[in-house]
């Protein structure tokens, strides 16, 4: 049986992420990691789009940034956002692949297994890991693979689902200063809230992405039709699809165990990196996931576990998907009014779980208070039953 130091089970955005950290440290570079994932990361199969102030780790790879974004509302207003000292960033997922791969093979303690996870079993001392064609052994493993359960009743869950082209017009349509990070001018269904994504890289080619909060996903082609009316209506050129993607990102209050036993620790999606109310992911990951990496330098353990105190970003989370789950009033203009009666960079904090207490009180104090308090009072109600 094979024994190694870590293995990371998930070698997607989480489990390359955590790699890469860790191969920056002088002090893992005797350890002997491993890394398991069953596919071969040659596709484009994603695009990640998030807010940030500082430069990351994969600044190099960064394939666009904006220092200002367009809300359109259901009425067709354009509102600018300016964002401050944030900067709204896209990476594309084939490059952080190539980037990360191409870093980690300098590195002989670092190895790959292209296996699919069967079993995760914690002894205490150590923890066996079953794979479709071995076992291994590790100290410590990080895993990337569990599956929340989304079926149960008994939390709000929601699903963001998308289906996004990168597009090459014959003609100049785009401003590459100015893209629409949510036009709800489109036709709104009750209890979701639909929008188009639009980030322009030139003034001929950008990514379009035809977006939707809610609980059911629709046929590939509905996708296709709604994207494609979009853009038939919008554009004055022909255009021609250079690349597509589909995605689902959980939208949800569950539970999340980020340490389910004692050597194990869930990280990504799987371990609640995900913003509930939002589906971003992956500057959150990023975050927990260089915390991590410290505390198992530092402390000898990656387990740091967080207080009630630090958990209340989760129960606003749970508020927000409440009053969308329940139509207290429509998605929309629940995103709306977050965006325009707040400044935009205190609302990316604030989704970031980087606010004060009084500076939470001041975006709760500009929502609809009425429905957003019912809201809560079903929410509390709902964890004190649990």
């Amino acid at each position: 049986m094979n024994k190694y130091d870590i293995v990371i089970c998930g070698g997607g955005m989480s489990g390359l992420s955590l790699a890469y950290y860790l191969s920056l440290e002088q002090v893992m570079r005797n350890k002997k990691i491993l890394i398991i994932e069953p596919e071969n990361k040659t596709k484009n199969d994603r695009t990640w789009g998030f807010w940030q102030k500082e430069k990351s780790a994969f600044e190099s790879i960064v394939k666009a940034s904006w220092e200002k974004v367009f809300l359109k509302t259901t009425t067709g207003e354009r509102i600018s956002l300016d964002l401050e000292n944030y900067r709204y960033k896209l990476i594309k997922g084939i490059d952080f692949y190539s980037f990360v791969q191409s870093h980690l093979q300098n590195f002989a303690n670092i190895e790959f297994a292209m296996e699919s996870v069967v079993n995760i079993a914690d002894q205490g001392e150590t923890v066996t890991v079953t794979t479709d064609e071995s076992k291994y052994v590790a100290d410590w493993v990080f895993d990337s693979t569990f599956e929340l359960n989304l079926k149960d009743k008994k939390n709000q869950n929601m699903l963001q689902h998308f289906k996004g082209a990168v597009i090459q017009t014959k003609d100049a349509e785009f401003d590459p200063k100015s893209p629409d990070l949510m036009n709800f001018n489109i036709s709104q269904k009750e209890g979701e809230a639909r929008f188009i994504y639009v980030l322009p890289f030139s003034e001929t080619k950008a990514l379009v992405e035809f977006t939707i909060f809610g609980e059911e996903l629709l046929t590939q082609e509905e996708y296709d039709k709604e994207l494609h009316d979009y853009l038939k209506t919008q554009l004055n050129s022909s255009y021609q699809v250079l690349e597509e993607e589909f995605g689902v990102i959980p939208m949800s209050d569950v539970p999340t165990e980020e340490f389910p036993s004692p050597r194990v620790v869930r990280i990504g999606i799987a371990g609640g990196s995900t913003n509930p109310a939002t589906g971003y992911t992956f500057a959150n990951t990023q975050k927990r996931l260089q915390e991590l990496v410290k505390s198992l330098i530092v402390k000898k353990s990656p387990v740091l576990k967080q207080g009630w105190w630090q958990q209340r970003h989760t129960f606003y989370a749970s508020v927000l998907l409440n009053v969308l789950l329940k139509k207290r009033y429509p998605a929309a203009e629940v995103f709306e009014e977050l965006y325009i009666k707040n400044r935009p960079s205190q609302v990316f904090k604030f989704l970031g779980g980087e606010t004060n207490f009084l500076e939470e009180l001041k975006i709760m104090w500009s929502t609809r208070k009425r429905h957003f308090g019912m809201a809560a009072l079903e929410v509390v109600k709902s964890k004190l039953s649990k």
